[in-house]
């Protein structure tokens, strides 16, 4: 049914899904689709992150949104992303702006901060699912860090752990117009795994916004972590390509990309890089 390849990241295994497998089997509750929802369950597990391939499967954008959406939906409920309803959300260059300026980062071109995605609602998701329709013609790399390594060095610096562990401020961005504020721990133990919540950028602005700016405690924590975030030995980078899905859990790691550079890539199902977001609840 299946075959294995070698990707290029940490000696990761991309799971092929076979040529045999047509659109309708990913659609069905077929016992090929329970296989594929096995398996992706047991990497989230073992793993924390987990990439699949299912571009046998698919002709165009429309199949491929079609397929990414069953299976991200047999994970659990397809969360609402903003205040317009969508439930997916579509990731590429809208060449509008920079983040500098005020721009969302998922509709730039730009790298960004290292986080989580759970980050404006007080309660965690579970899975962020990331759909590969095109890659960059260059860059765009995926970056993922795992949780469990991060609270592990942290543990040799526990005053950070004791800051990190207290409530932040945290806003609403994006998921509706009063961008309302609520207090959470960056980082908490759930029997015994390590679980964060993190966009340094969003926590400062809310801390800002709440008129109680960030302490130096605070900030030097934050630059703790995130020069843990950033170093190579930690960090499991990938590209995309065409058909590929990314599932993570959410609060176990941490991810980003680099920037990238526009143009059609053959073989992919959009002329740009394109992405398709899922929160899976």
């Amino acid at each position: 049914m299946t075959v294995i390849k070698k990707s290029a990241f940490d000696n990761q295994l991309i799971r092929v899904f076979s040529p045999k497998a047509t659109r309708r089997d990913y659609l069905s509750n077929s016992p090929f689709a329970v296989v594929v929802y096995d398996y992706v369950q047991e990497k989230l597990v073992e793993d924390d992150f987990v990439v699949i391939d299912v571009s046998k499967a698919c002709n165009t954008l429309q199949d491929f949104r079609e397929v990414a959406t069953s299976i991200t939906s047999s994970l659990g409920r397809l969360m609402v992303q903003n205040e317009a309803g969508d439930t997916v959300v579509e990731v590429y260059d809208r060449q509008t702006g920079r983040i500098e300026d005020g721009a969302r980062y998922h509709q730039t071109r730009q790298g960004g901060d290292i986080h989580t995605d759970s980050v404006n609602r007080p309660e965690p998701m579970l899975y962020l699912g990331l759909a590969c329709a095109a890659p960059a013609v260059m860059g765009g790399e995926s970056i993922i860090i795992r949780g469990r390594e991060v609270y592990s060095v942290l543990q040799e610096q526990p005053e950070v752990i004791d800051c990190l562990s207290q409530e932040f401020f945290f806003e609403g961005r994006g998921m509706n117009s009063e961008n309302s504020l609520f207090k959470i721990p960056i980082l908490e133990l759930k029997n015994g795994k390590a679980s964060f919540r993190y966009l340094r950028s969003y926590i400062a602005s809310a801390h800002d916004r709440a008129g109680e700016p960030l302490s130096e405690a605070q900030i030097r924590a934050f630059d703790i972590l995130d020069c843990i975030l950033e170093m190579s030995s930690y960090q499991h980078r990938f590209t995309l390509q065409p058909g590929q899905i990314l599932f993570a859990n959410d609060t176990a790691t941490f991810h980003g990309r680099t920037s990238f550079i526009d143009g059609p890539v053959p073989g992919s199902f959009s002329d740009r890089r394109h992405m398709l977001r899922f929160w899976v609840d």
